[in-house]
This record gives structure tokens, C-alpha cells and sequence, in this order.
């Protein structure tokens, strides 16, 4: 893939990252608290807490694997 495909990707990616972990994606993870079976821990943690790490994970690799692969490139050039 040539490196403008890469850019866009990458991009993609941490702005999906952006909105699902502290944004309107939230609202997907979030428990109805009037259900009596409700699930509030994940791993021992909050569910909240492990969706937003989770998403934080994904922007930290994006930004990582552009710092290895893209920003790389265009400084040798």
C-alpha cells in the first residue's frame, strides 16, 4: 500500500478510536441500571473504564505505527 493509503487509514482508525472511547460510543457499553442482571465489571474493572482503556490502546498503537512507518518516511526524503 502506498504511503497516502497508509495516511488515510491510520487516520481513519484513531478518529474511530477518538469517538468511540470517550465519545458517543459510551453510550453503546453504558448499563441500563434498572436491569437487575446487569453487568457492571469487566476483568474486575468497570466496563466504562475497560472500553475507554481499550479505545486508548487502539490511539496509542495508531500513533506509534505512524511515528515507525509514516513520520519516518517523509523525514528521509
Amino acid at each position: 500500500m502506498g504511503i497516502l493509503t497508509n495516511t488515510r487509514l491510520l487516520t481513519a482508525l484513531f478518529l474511530l478510536a477518538v469517538f468511540m472511547g470517550a465519545g458517543p460510543g459510551l453510550h453503546l457499553i453504558n448499563p441500563d441500571l434498572t436491569d437487575p442482571h446487569v453487568q457492571l465489571t469487566t476483568f474486575g474493572l468497570p466496563t466504562i473504564y475497560v472500553w475507554g482503556l481499550f479505545w486508548y490502546v487502539i490511539q496509542f498503537a495508531v500513533i506509534v505505527i505512524a511515528y515507525r512507518f509514516v513520520w519516518s518516511q517523509r523525514d528521509d526524503d
